[in-house]
Order: C-alpha cells, then structure tokens, then sequence
C-alpha cells in the first residue's frame, strides 16, 4: 500500500510542477513556433498524468462505486479539464494564427484558467504529502520559501504589475520575486519605474512575508483564529527562532509580530516626515512611499521606489538617520529586542512604583550583538570617510559627508541602500565593505551574512587555540563544542559559496573581478548592492546570484539541514591516528 500511496503522489508533484511551468511558459517571450512547440508538450503531458492519475486511484480502490461517489467532484473536474482542453485544440486547429485574431486573448485566460484551477486543486490533496515533510524543520522553511518566491513570480509576470501593461519575462520576474523574498534588493529593471503600484504593492508583501519569515506570519494567523498549536509547530517556530524553550513560543511569536509592526509603523511616521520637506509627492504617494521604505528597511530588502536608491536624500538626517534607524533595529535580531524589551519594562516598573519577581540581565547574545554590531557601525563609518573624503564624498560639507558614511556603514548589514554611487568607489573600499557585507548583521534578524554572533565564536575559538586554551571562552562564558562546528561549518560554507559563485560568474559575465565579486557577496550576504552589474548580467549568470540570494537567506546551517538524510546512529568508534597540518 505504501508503494501505491508513494506512486500516486509523485503523480499528483508531478502535475502540479507541470501546470506551474506551463503557466510561466505562457508568459514568456517566445517565438511562436518554439512558444507552440513548449505548450503543447506541456499541456499533453499535464493531460496524461491526469488521466493516469484517476484511472491509478480507480483501479486500486477496493470499492469502486464508493470511490466514485467520493471523488464525484474530482471527477467532473477532470471531465472539465478534458473539455478546455480539446476545445483549446480544435480553436488552435482552426485558427492557425490564432495570436493574431480576436479569440487570442480569450484562449489564453481560458487555458490559464483551467491551469490554475488544476493547481489550486492539487493543494488539498499536496497537504498529506507535505505533512511528511513538515516534521523536518529546515525541509519545510526550504519548500515554504521556494513556493512564496514562484507565487510571487508568477504575479509579477502578469501584465497588471507593470506600468506599461506588460510583465515581467520569466527569469526577471524570478529574480525580482526571489530579491524581494530574501529580502536582498539587487534589481534588474527599475522599481519605481517599471512596475505598476500594484506590482509595487506586490514586492513590499513579498519583502513582508520574506521579513518576518513565511511560517511566523502563517502561525500568527493560527494564534489570531483562535487554533491550537500542534507539536511540530512549535518544533519549527522554535527552529526559526533558535530558541528552545517551547513552553514561551506563542507569546515570544505574537511579541515578534506586534514589535514588527509597530518599529514598522512609527519609521513610517518618520519617514513621513522627512518626504514632505524633501518632495512634492501626493499625499496618498507620500503614505505609500512612507510605508514601503519603512518595511523595506526594517527587513533589510534595499528596495526603494527612487531610481537613483536614496542618492537624493544624502543631505537629510530625517531620512538617512530614520531609515538608518530601522536597518539597525531589523539587523539586532528579535530576541535581543524583546531582551532589552523586558529590561526596560523593569526598569519602567520600579518607577511606578511596581515590583517584579524576575531580574531580566542582558544575554550573552545580546551582549555580543550589541558590541559587535557597535565595533562594525563605527569602524565602517570611519573606513568609509577616510578612504572616500577625497572621492565620491569630495563635494559634500563634512557634515553631510560623515551622516553618509554611517549610512553607507549602516547599510552594509545587508540593507542594500545608497546614498552615494558605487560605480567609482575605490578598490580598497570596495574590498572593505566585501568584508562587511559578509559578516552581516545578528542571528534571527532580518539580515543575511554569516551574521556577527558566528564572527564572535569563530574569534573566541581562535582566541582559545592562540592560547592554548581547553574550552572557548566569550564574554567569560564557555561556548560548547558543538557550536563553534557549527561556526566554522556556516564560514566555510559562506567561502565557498562565494568562491563557485565568483568561479562561475566569471565564465559567463564579462566584467572586471571586484564587480562580479562585489555581486556575489552581496547576493549571498542578502545585502542589495551592486557596482552596476545587475541589470546586465546574463541570464545564466541571473541564475547564479538567484540561487546565492536563495541559500543567502535560509542560511548555511537550513540549507545542509534540509539537503541531509536521517540515519541512525551506529555506536561505532574508529582508532585514533595522527596527521601533520599546518
């Protein structure tokens, strides 16, 4: 029976990837033949594997008058299904130019209706098969990602999204869909010019949901409806978080979204303000704009609805410090906001005359992300003034010239904003600020990179080594051995990534090594800046930065997890040997 159940649901995979296919191939820009050629492959294969589909689950039920009586309305969906799709076919026949009459149109919504349907369909019948996935935390944040980046790339390739009525060819639509999910921000067309506000409305959901983390938003919505939390959902919240105490997961998950939502809405506010005194935008575009920004740097995405990025704003401490603000509070992390959170609630009880069992102390992760983050912060401003006074920051008083060199170190934690242009930044800055976009911001923040809290272990480790030390000590605290593996797994995943990206890139991109490099470590530290590669990249080369910004995001420790097999544990020990290194 096993065997049976494992046939039919790769049946059902397999035609849902194929209707998902066939309806970007719809809406790419193909020659004809080769457009006629693709569909029509397509929309046979989707029809066999429907017809073989119910004549399997037929033949291998018990009773078959039940199983009809059961699956009537399946049933007469395939018998639709068939319908459209012969109709489809004659029309085709008959109108052999079939793009150039009055029915074009009326066959493409008809055909992608029917597609879709078939989709949406398989979605309830998918949710057995996805529950075997769902007790593998990193599989089912790998898959969840995966099918928010396609959703979202299939609705920016409609021709509502863009301004001019046409979307997005497929390749373009995937990589906006999947920088604005892993909230990266590297473009290949102009935000605030190609797409239509709806197409903008569509980025700043995706950058939302890539935010927050597409399982918090979904469980949120559970506690809001009132449900109960099964097991395994707290196993996976805990494992998105990294935290294990499960007993406080509801209440640490309904802080993350109220905290997310209120930063959000007072930078709003902020930004409001500062775009009234430097625009003449509407006031509904000023609202809009207010709220994109805010979201967008609170998540790190780097999208912004200017075409120049913020390049026109240097001079502004509302907007460059407001936005410098949230980049900020998204990079610390959540849990280091709801550890300063409960300090302060203490402190603001013993002025009121209130008094609390606990003591809350600042945690040893918050103390390193605080004072890493602060070292970065002022080492980077500094860096960048002292080697860019002379260059793009010659022509700004010093004021102006120090507020963008913070900006410009602020956003080096993976927000990918701007204020000055990087096609003629100076080499040594450039390889700088490599270094910083690879380190990134906090773990369980917004941010990418291999994020500072490793920095702090693989130092201490170093540190330990240095001094021949038995345990790795931080802060005057041992780190346990498991973790500092871990450590040097996610650095050397991080290398090599970076290193195959750059091997690669450099086949397919003519382009000098510092840009194609400067690409590779900001899609993977899910950073947004470019030198000016981006929209001229090949589309083998889209499809490079689009898997770094893809496994920048889950980050190195779920991408392994979610690519390993379970296997049991023989307790088996191997004889010690000896090896020169070094």
């Amino acid at each position: 029976m096993d065997q049976i159940e494992r046939k039919l649901n790769s049946l059902i995979i397999s035609t849902l990837l194929l209707s998902i296919i066939s309806l970007f191939i719809s809406q790419m820009d193909f020659s004809r033949n080769i457009y006629l050629i693709l569909t029509n492959i397509l929309d046979f294969l989707i029809l066999g594997f429907l017809i073989t589909e119910v004549v399997f689950e037929f033949k291998n039920s018990v009773y078959k008058t039940i199983y009809i009586r059961k699956n009537i309305f399946s049933l007469l969906f395939v018998i639709i299904f068939i319908s459209l799709f012969l109709y489809n076919k004659i029309i085709l026949l008959v109108f052999l130019d079939f793009e150039g009459s009055g029915n074009a149109f009326l066959i493409l919504i008809i055909r992608n209706l029917f597609l879709l349907l078939k989709v949406l369909s398989r979605f309830k019948r998918l949710r057995s098969i996805l529950e075997s996935i769902h007790v593998h935390p990193a599989q089912t944040i790998f898959i969840s990602f995966l099918l928010v980046i396609l959703g979202g790339a299939l609705l920016l390739m409609m021709p509502f999204t863009a301004a001019e009525g046409r979307g997005l060819p497929f390749l373009n639509a995937l990589f906006t869909s999947t920088s604005a999910v892993c909230v990266t921000g590297l473009i290949v067309v102009d935000t605030a010019v190609y797409f239509s506000i709806w197409g903008q409305i569509i980025i700043l959901i995706l950058i939302q949901i890539g935010g927050l983390g597409i399982m918090i938003l979904s469980y949120f919505t559970v506690f809001v409806l009132r449900r109960a939390m099964s097991v395994e959902d707290k196993v996976l919240i805990s494992y998105m978080l990294s935290d294990d105490d499960m007993s406080s997961i509801s209440r640490t998950m309904k802080s993350i979204v109220g905290i997310t939502f209120l930063i959000e809405g007072t930078g709003a506010l902020i930004l409001f303000t500062g775009f009234v005194k430097n625009t003449t935008l509407s006031t509904g575009s000023l609202f809009f704009y207010s709220i994109f920004h805010s979201i967008s740097a609170f998540c790190n995405a780097g999208f912004t609805l200017f075409s120049d990025s913020l390049e026109g704003f240097s001079s502004s401490f509302i907007l460059s410090g407001g936005i410098a603000l949230l980049i900020i509070t998204g990079g610390i992390s959540f849990s280091v906001i709801a550890n300063l959170r409960s300090i302060l609630i203490v402190k603001l009880g013993r002025r009121d005359g209130k008094t609390f069992a606990g003591q809350p102390r600042l945690t040893l992760n918050t103390k390193v992300v605080l004072s890493l983050s602060s070292i970065l912060l002022i080492s980077g401003t500094l860096l960048f003034y002292a080697l860019e006074h002379g260059g793009t920051l010659k022509n700004m008083n010093v004021g102006s010239q120090y507020l963008t060199a913070f900006f410009q170190s602020v956003t080096l934690r993976t927000a990918g904003f701007n204020t000055v242009s990087f096609e003629s930044l100076a080499p040594s800055m450039l390889v700088v600020m490599m270094i910083y976009m690879f380190i990134g911001a906090a773990s369980g923040s917004t941010a990418g990179g291999i994020k500072v809290n490793t920095v702090a272990v693989l130092s201490s480790a170093v540190k330990s080594a240095w001094k021949n030390e038995k345990d790795v000590v931080l802060l005057k605290q041992a780190i346990p051995p498991e973790l500092v593996l871990k450590a040097f797994m996610i650095l050397l995943f991080g290398v090599v990534s970076i290193s195959v990206g750059t091997f690669l890139l450099t086949i397919s991109e003519n382009a000098p090594l510092e840009d194609i490099m400067f690409e590779v470590v900001s899609a993977f530290g899910t950073v947004g800046l470019s030198t000016g590669l981006t929209s001229g990249l090949s589309g083998f080369g889209r499809f490079i930065i689009i898997i770094l910004m893809f496994i920048g995001r889950l980050g190195p420790l779920t991408v392994l997890a979610a690519a390993s097999t379970v296997s049991k544990r023989l307790n088996v020990t191997y004889p010690r040997a000896d090896i020169s290194i070094g």
